[in-house]
């Protein structure tokens, strides 16, 4: 009996420190959340319903893209932690427009709100 409780217990053992592993890899920083959760919400009171999904480009870069249910329309945005914005943010991130949809947006109702730098380097027409 005590080889299989061994064995047992090794395998659940095992199973706890993989799935540690895979959700620390996977899971989203806390700045990155928050974007998504403000961004989503602001967007939807603006342009109505959106869906938003993030992909990590970098250490500490992830890009936010938000689809409009009804029209279609794409929202691109770079989101980084606050503490790399190149001037002082009020909110836990700090965003990048990175399409036309993100920078016309940036300025109208209550986006204009998340300071989205609309002037850098990796906007896309």
């Amino acid at each position: 009996m005590k080889p299989a409780l061994t064995i047992t217990s090794f395998c659940i053992a095992a199973a706890a420190v993989a799935y540690i592993g895979y959700t620390a890899f996977t899971a989203k920083p806390e700045y990155l959340q928050a974007a998504e959760t403000r961004v989503g919400s602001y967007l939807t009171s603006d342009v109505g319903r959106v869906s938003c999904n993030s992909t990590k480009v970098a250490d500490q870069h992830w890009r936010l893209d938000c689809s409009t249910q009804a029209k279609g329309k794409i929202f691109e945005y770079s989101v980084y932690p606050a503490e790399n914005a190149p001037y002082a943010v009020s909110r836990a991130f700090y965003l990048e427009a990175v399409n036309e949809s993100a920078i016309q947006s940036a300025g109208e109702g209550l986006m204009k709100y998340l300071q989205i730098n609309t002037t850098a380097t990796n906007i896309q027409s």
